[in-house]
């Protein structure tokens, strides 16, 4: 572990914002060091007494009269009636229908004679040579001629099923409707009482308060200034995963007030580097005492390289489908996919004859009820957004996005493309 110990020169007023710097150089190390260590003027308010006019409420009685709201019951006799209403009432009635019903009759076996044929065959001929006793040799030819012989024939048969014979049956079915229906009933003669507001004047001794001065001593606040000692540690703790590219940064801690009762902590690179700098964690807090104010604080920071947080994006989509009944569009991913994300989708038919129209244009995140992964799959959602049908030949222009899945704040200014794009097209 390697440690750097640095001390913050600045000047410090009543009037303009405390602020320390410090600059570091990472070279692969673990963790450094700042120590702070400085003489300050810090501002308190004080409290001192002046002499001022005070007021107290004084009591006293007075005879007085208003008007107050009150309220009677009142009745009236509201004689029977008849509350009548109309209801529907289900009503149903067997009807006769009539079906066609079918079977297929038996089956029948089928033959017809099979013609024969003749098959002839020229046979060639050979010169036969034999020796007589005598040493003279004698040949003659044999064979020759046509070879014939009748081959097929014979009867043929296959089973033919039966003719489809249909009839109508007729059977009971039930038919219903609402019918309305007047319903009545009889309200009994009752009272209906109700309360009505009155005004009545209310007299008696009512207490009052009046506002009465008096001599005091009033507490107003003046600053003074006090010299104290600015002192304490900023630990900086790096996270390298093994990550070694040397570039410098700035720390800033600076007072909000001339009180140096609370303090914020700025973080800057001073320079691009190519891995990605991540602050992870910054605090710092102040415990003042009669005579020193003593900072503690911690900085993290992480380094990462890109392929440690690119997400997965596809290689490509193998196979594209579109379930009418649910328009569901699904695209077969080849490859791998990142478990969260954003997609945008614009779906185009391509007729053969005419413009090409825009089927739908989807923009969601995922997983969502718009756009999900199941399985090996990535599923849109088009329904309610098409505005034209598909046809037979369909495109496709999607663009996938996706997070950087880290804790913490990306301190690079060059923010890392998260995105991939795909042209694709489909048959219906």
């Amino acid at each position: 572990m390697r440690f750097l110990s640095a001390l913050f020169f600045t000047i410090l007023s009543f009037s303009s914002l405390a602020q320390v710097n410090s600059q570091l150089t990472f070279r692969g190390q673990n963790s450094e060091v700042i120590k702070i260590e400085q003489n300050i003027n810090v501002t308190r308010p004080v409290p001192y007494q002046v002499p001022s006019t005070c007021t107290r409420d004084v009591p006293y009685q007075s005879y007085d009269c208003h008007d107050v709201t009150r309220y009677r019951q009142q009745c009236s006799w509201i004689p029977s009636s008849e509350n009548c209403w109309s209801e529907d009432e289900r009503v149903c009635r067997n009807v006769t229908r009539s079906r066609e019903e079918c079977h297929s009759g038996p089956s029948r076996e089928v033959c017809h004679e099979r013609p024969s044929r003749e098959v002839c065959t020229e046979r060639p001929t050979r010169e036969v040579c034999h020796t007589n006793p005598q040493g003279h040799q004698s040949c003659q030819t044999v064979g020759g001629g046509q070879s014939c012989q009748t081959v097929g024939g014979g009867e043929s048969c296959s089973t033919v099923p039966g003719e489809r014979i249909c009839r109508d049956v007729s059977y009971t079915d039930q038919e219903c409707s609402n019918v309305p229906r007047r319903r009545c009933e009889n309200v009994p003669g009752h009272n209906d009482c109700r309360d009505v507001p009155y005004s009545e004047q209310v007299c008696g001794n009512e207490t009052h308060y009046r506002q009465e001065g008096y001599a005091c001593q009033r507490t107003q606040y003046r600053d003074e200034s006090k010299a104290k000692k600015l002192t304490g540690e900023i630990l900086v703790h790096f996270q390298t995963n093994g990550l070694v590219e040397e570039f410098p940064l700035n720390i800033s801690v600076a007072a909000l007030d001339a009180k140096f009762d609370k303090f914020v902590t700025e973080v800057k690179l001073l320079k691009e580097p190519e891995v990605l700098v991540f602050l992870k964690k910054k605090n710092v807090k102040a415990v003042e005492s009669d005579k020193e104010i003593s900072l503690e604080g911690e900085i993290v920071f992480e380094i990462l390289d890109l392929n440690m947080v690119a997400p997965a994006f596809p290689v490509n989509f193998k196979d594209v489908s579109f379930n009418q009944d649910t328009s569901l569009l699904s695209l077969v991913i080849d490859g791998s996919i990142s478990a969260m994300g954003s997609v945008e989708a614009t779906i185009t038919a391509k007729p053969k004859i005419g413009r090409n129209k825009t089927v739908a244009e989807l923009k969601a995140s995922y997983p969502s009820e718009r756009a999900g992964v199941a399985g090996t799959s990535l599923n849109l959602n088009l329904s309610g957004i098409m505005q034209n049908d598909l046809v037979k030949k369909n495109a496709i222009s999607l663009k996938l996005t996706a997070p950087l899945n880290v804790n913490g704040d990306l301190m690079n200014a060059k923010i890392p493309v998260m995105e991939k794009s795909y042209q694709l097209e489909f048959k219906k």
